[in-house]
């Protein structure tokens, strides 16, 4: 009978130990988020402190020699810049070199001569899209709705109502959540869900 019962309670103790682990990475996770807001909305205008693309025509006026193209060497100080949040892996940041590279690679093969627009693809801000005064400017009001946690690796879903609803991924790095992704959560828009 001594045995059941202190199997019992051992069973008891370490699943109340998980749970308060649990508890205490979604803290973790609540926070990594909504710091890496915070820090992102105090130093937007400062990460890219070298143009990334060059070569664009400021104004209608044909030049001739205006070539679009990605400068990749200011991409690199641009990632370096938002690493110094603290708050994004490494992967995140991969991500966003791949993404750039591509746009470089495509303005190589398809060049953009005396262009004033936008280059596709880079139409919004990279992290968080069209409108970012939309999180920026409601980050307190958002909440927390879903947080899935799988080993090290963690989903989560913050929404700020009537203005964005964004999915993170996230990977537990020496006991540090780092965002390895940011998406809008399209399915929240699409009429026929329920």
């Amino acid at each position: 009978m001594k045995k059941y019962a202190f199997a019992l309670i051992l069973l008891l103790f370490v699943n109340y130990s998980y749970s308060q682990e649990k508890n205490g990475d979604k803290l973790n996770i609540k926070h990594t988020i909504t710091f890496f807001l915070h820090w992102y909305k105090n130093n937007e205008n400062k990460i890219e402190t070298v143009r990334i693309i060059k070569g664009l025509n400021e104004n209608e006026e044909k030049k001739g020699d205006s070539l679009a193209r990605i400068d990749m060497d200011a991409v690199d100080v641009y990632l370096f810049n938002l690493k110094k949040s603290n708050f994004v892996s490494q992967s995140y940041l991969n991500n966003i070199r791949y993404y750039y590279q591509e746009i470089a690679d495509t303005l190589k093969k398809y060049p953009l001569v005396d262009y004033f627009g936008p280059i596709g693809g880079l139409e919004a801000d990279l992290i968080l899209g069209f409108e970012p005064e939309e999180t920026l400017d409601y980050i307190n009001k958002g909440v927390f709705t879903r947080i899935y946690i799988v080993g090290d690796k963690a989903i989560a879903q913050f929404d700020i109502v009537n203005h964005v609803h964004l999915i993170f991924t996230l990977s537990k790095v020496e006991e540090k959540w780092l965002i390895d992704d940011l998406e809008f959560n399209v399915d929240y828009y699409n009429p026929t869900r329920k």
